[in-house]
């Protein structure tokens, strides 16, 4: 069974994680022993019982926001259907979904393409409802499309990943540069995305990066420090075009710590804000300001913000999707 989610999950997912680590994730279900229980003999397990586990493990992996439930989403997506036109609209547009989708499977075989077009789909509805035809048509689309995906026994997967990223790697530090974004990887994004209570837990190295991957997302100019030696600034950051000769828009401080953020630790920052000329300084922590830190920006002023866990959880939901702006400070 281990050796089938594994493989499923890298597929799927792209990702990869040892037994313990998807014990760990299944933690708080009856998976987790049943996973264990494999890895020494034969289990029996129930079709929907297999199902719930799957949809399980690829939420937890990041995949999906949520555990994918299939009856649920059927009904959601038929009464939404019906939300917008009624009954005999909502059939009508499963039937011009159906019946469009064959023609353009033959028409797709026919050219040799492995994909169909959703274009006559798309016409056929329009023309007829015009825009709530066309909503109604898109959310089809969207709803088939990913039941397809999350199939356990169909080949269709979101992204034909070009290599398998090990989440342990979140955990260390490594040379290893990201496939799918600039500083940080898209499925590690994904994966904190749904264990954001990890956040305090990963590198120290990973937390800078993950950093600078948000803010080289929303379109500015990034430049993240060595690591060390970096003088207590671990990301400059420039409104685009303006590297060259002026002084970075944001100097950040990224603290992946339990305990609140002192004062000392604010006077620091904007000390090197004041030295560099910098619009302001953002302090990122997975905790978040002391009352004294609070109380001392407040009163002298600092052109400081802070940017704690709760905040980072939003960006990271956020940049599930890649090109979505979440950087609010």
């Amino acid at each position: 069974m281990a050796d089938h989610l594994h493989e499923i999950v890298g597929y799927k997912a792209g990702v990869a994680a040892s037994i313990e680590h998807l014990c760990d994730l299944l933690g708080g279900t009856c998976y987790s022993d049943l996973v264990l229980e494999a890895e020494g003999g034969f289990v029996r397990i129930r079709s929907e019982d297999y199902e719930e586990l799957y949809f399980t493990l690829l939420h937890k992996v990041g995949l999906t926001e949520n555990v994918h439930n299939p009856i649920h989403e059927m009904f959601t997506f038929h009464n939404k259907l019906k939300d917008i036109g009624g009954d005999e609209f909502a059939l009508d547009i499963l039937n011009i979904y159906n019946e469009e989708s064959k023609i353009a499977a033959a028409e797709a075989r026919v050219s040799g393409k492995d994909m169909i077009s959703p274009e006559g789909i798309i016409r056929r509805a329009y023309n007829k409802y015009g825009k709530r035809g066309l909503d109604a048509v898109m959310l089809a689309i969207e709803y088939y499309e990913s039941a397809r995906v999350l199939n356990p026994h169909s080949s269709g997967r979101y992204v034909e990943w070009g290599n398998i990223q090990n989440l342990a790697e979140i955990f260390i530090r490594s040379g290893q540069r990201p496939v799918y974004g600039t500083f940080f990887d898209q499925r590690l994004i994904n994966y904190l995305s749904v264990n954001s209570h990890q956040l305090g837990s990963i590198h120290w190295r990973k937390f800078e990066e993950l950093i600078a991957e948000c803010f080289q997302r929303e379109g500015f100019d990034v430049e993240i420090g060595p690591g060390t030696n970096d003088d207590g600034v671990d990301i400059r950051v420039w409104i685009p075009g303006q590297r060259e000769g002026k002084p970075p828009e944001y100097l950040i401080q990224c603290k992946r710590q339990k305990d609140k953020i002192d004062k000392v630790t604010v006077k620091g920052l904007y000390a090197d804000v004041a030295h560099e000329e910098a619009g302001m300084g953002l302090l990122v922590t997975t905790s978040e300001f002391s009352p004294g830190a609070r109380s001392v920006v407040s009163a002298r002023g600092y052109p400081v913000s802070e940017v704690n866990g709760e905040m980072l959880s939003h960006w990271l939901i956020a940049l599930r999707k890649p090109g979505t702006g979440i950087v609010r400070v």
